[in-house]
């Protein structure tokens, strides 16, 4: 059996956390958590997670500045960053688009973001 793709969720909401967390679960990933942009640069180094989900409005360092830290060492490897947020679509999201995040507006379809996680792993 395959092992399962590991997921790293960064978010300081402890409800979206948990949402993400069970379905993502239910669908067969192990999931890391990290409250902030800070620990989930951290946790990078140890864990070589196969897709990273981060939200942008957190404490320490927000979505913006963890993707950027992120990016090269992940996007070498390959592995898809999508970036969550309740903000409106903002000019700047084409940036990181450009960059190769994947963006999702809050609130989402989480069997949208599953079907998303799935073709972007496959």
């Amino acid at each position: 059996m395959d092992e399962q793709p590991t997921i790293l969720v960064i978010d300081d909401d402890p409800a979206m956390q948990t949402v993400l967390e069970i379905a993502l679960r239910e669908a067969g990933y192990r999931v890391e958590v990290a409250s902030d942009g800070q620990e989930g640069v951290a946790k990078l180094v140890s864990l070589r997670p196969n897709l990273v989900i981060c939200d942008i409005m957190m404490p320490q360092m927000d979505g913006v500045e963890a993707f950027q830290r992120m990016k090269d060492q992940l996007q070498e490897d390959g592995i898809p960053i999508f970036i969550i947020t309740a903000l409106n679509r903002k000019p700047w999201f084409a940036d990181l688009e450009a960059e190769g995040a994947v963006i999702i507006q809050k609130p989402f379809d989480i069997e949208q973001v599953l079907g998303l996680i799935q073709t972007m792993l496959n």
